[in-house]
């Protein structure tokens, strides 16, 4: 028998538990609604409040018609909650495939099947056979007794209770400790109160009107609360390992201690002669295929794939061997980078010595022809050293780009110092001018590819500025502005402006054999800048000419 003392107790515990659940839903609501998750998460504990609010009200009541109505209510919450939790289990565990509005609509054939009944019970008595009117200390409630269909339902929730529990189980074993943290909420949020309706059910219980279950909710609350605001429940959540490694390019094969094929991903699965689990795995490869070094070429449906094989020993806790995993790493397209690399370097060391051959014949041509026809000569020696030098940058550029280890951080105002030093020693009769707008060099800190890199873009863009003045005395101006966030170079010159057909060539996405860049300078800063993570930009300067600016990202540094 329940005293009064206890009778506040369930009254208070069942207020305090709708309200937190109430709050929290509203909170991830607000929050976190975009989320298919935190949609779920939501009808879930909104689910509860209704199971919780419809129990309270029915303690108020003596009227068998009232009791059932907000009994109809109360098993609105009972029986939809355990359809969201066993959505949101399979949503947790990466299962969205089956989290479909066809699956929740088949699910939900049963509570509202559930409700019609209950609120027809009194003509039938399938959910109440009989009411009773009976005390609890000072005050007087109905109690009732269980119908057919009460265990119909029980049984349809306590199953996807049951089957939700195993999936978020399943879905943590082996995963991180933030993961099995957030199962571990969820699960003992979903236990307690399903072991106090079992108690209650089943169970010599103080008093059978008084259903305890939302009592056990009273924790549900307040270990979700925990689960949102300390493991980021909703925001973080599990990758199904499946799901993982079968989206790798890579294959992942494993075998046990004798060889014998245990697993493998799908990538791996296409290089198999035919379905091969439990069969040696050098049997179950093409012929020629070994599982340790090399490498191979293996065409698949996507086409022809390079695969290199390693192997990662796997021991038990007692540190035994008990197989291992085979990693293909597929290098296809590295392997592909390093002949085109190749091929790069041999064609540019063939240009360069075949040019240096012509620019030695047109010396001793010109001495030979006659004076009116030099100007051919000079141009075809003009030319050619043209792309000597072309040559030449780009095996700078690409030294400098195999040398380096990561981005690095430089003083960009040295850098462009050092360069204009030089090309003013190169033009003589450029005016070249440094603009500076901060107070020491370490305010120019900036992340860029690398030193040399850097300074050969900026060089490239005061040169082409120069070389394409059309005026015999060229003026550039370069100025180098710092702030808290970024560090910007412009080159400003008063030329002809850079011809559209190289900015759509920087821009283009695709090559168009109408609208190739013929500047390589261009490119080198366009690539130097996208390897530093910065942002190039043009515009046209006043009253003529342009102006090119690369943002860099700034770097805190001591003086």
């Amino acid at each position: 028998m329940l005293g009064v003392t206890s009778w506040n107790l369930v009254l208070a515990s069942h207020l305090a538990t709708a309200l937190l659940m109430v709050g929290l839903g509203g909170y991830v609501a607000r929050d976190h609604s975009g989320k298919p998750l935190g949609q779920l998460f939501v009808l879930m504990v909104g689910a509860l409040a209704v199971w919780v609010v419809g129990s309270l009200a029915r303690l108020f009541t003596l009227d068998p018609t009232a009791y059932v109505v907000l009994t109809a209510v109360k098993y609105f919450g009972v029986t939809t909650a355990p359809i969201w939790f066993v959505l949101f289990a399979l949503r947790y565990a990466g299962h969205d495939r089956f989290v479909s509005r066809r699956f929740a609509a088949a699910l939900l054939v049963g509570p509202v099947a559930t409700v019609l009944v209950v609120l027809t019970t009194e003509f039938h008595g399938l959910f109440y056979a009989e009411f009773a009117v009976t005390s609890v200390g000072e005050h007087q409630v109905l109690t009732r007794d269980r119908g057919a269909w009460f265990w119909l339902f029980a049984a349809f929730g306590w199953g996807l209770l049951a089957a939700g529990t195993v999936l978020l189980l399943l879905a943590t074993i082996g995963q991180p400790a933030l993961y099995q943290k957030q199962s571990v909420v969820i699960v003992l949020g979903v236990l307690v109160p399903w072991i106090v309706g079992l108690a209650y059910v089943f169970g010599d219980w103080p008093h059978p009107a008084i259903d305890p279950t939302p009592l056990g909710f009273a924790v549900t609350a307040v270990l979700f609360v925990i689960g949102v605001f300390t493991t980021r429940l909703i925001d973080v959540v599990p990758v199904a390992r499946s799901r993982l490694l079968d989206a790798l390019d890579d294959g992942m094969i494993v075998v046990d201690a004798d060889d014998r094929l245990l697993d493998a991903n799908a990538t791996a699965q296409r290089l198999f002669v035919d379905d091969a689990v439990g069969t040696d795995v050098t049997a179950a490869l093409p012929d020629g295929f070994a599982v340790d070094g090399g490498e191979h070429v293996v065409e698949t449906e996507t086409g022809r794939r390079v695969f290199r094989p390693r192997s990662i020993e796997l021991t038990d806790d007692l540190g035994r061997n008990t197989g291992r995993v085979i990693y293909l790493d597929d290098v296809t397209d590295v392997v592909e980078r390093e002949r085109r690399s190749v091929l790069q370097r041999v064609l540019r060391h063939n240009i360069r010595n075949d040019l240096n051959v012509t620019v030695g014949s047109l010396d001793v041509l010109e001495e030979r022809v006659d004076p009116a026809e030099r100007e051919y000569v000079e141009r075809a020696r003009e030319s050619a050293n043209r792309v000597i030098e072309l040559s030449e940058k780009a095996r700078r550029f690409e030294r400098a780009l195999d040398a380096r280890d990561g981005l690095t951080t430089v003083p960009a105002a040295t850098v462009v110092d050092r360069v204009l030093e030089e090309l003013r020693a190169e033009y003589p009769r450029a005016e070249i001018t440094f603009e500076r707008s901060y107070d020491s060099t370490a305010d120019t800190a900036a992340t860029v590819v690398a030193e040399d890199v850097l300074g050969a873009a900026v060089a490239n863009l005061v040169e082409n500025a120069i070389v394409h003045a059309e005026v015999e005395r060229p003026s550039v101006t370069v100025r180098v502005v710092a702030d808290e966030d970024a560090v910007r170079i412009q080159v400003a010159d008063e030329g002809p402006g850079i011809p559209d057909t190289e900015l759509d060539a920087l821009s283009a996405t695709d090559e168009d054999p109408l609208e190739h860049g013929s500047g390589f300078g261009l490119w080198l800063v366009k690539w130097t800048v996208s390897l530093s993570g910065g942002e190039l930009a043009f515009e046209s300067n006043e009253p003529r000419g342009s102006v090119v600016t690369v943002t860099l990202s700034a770097t805190e540094t001591d003086d």
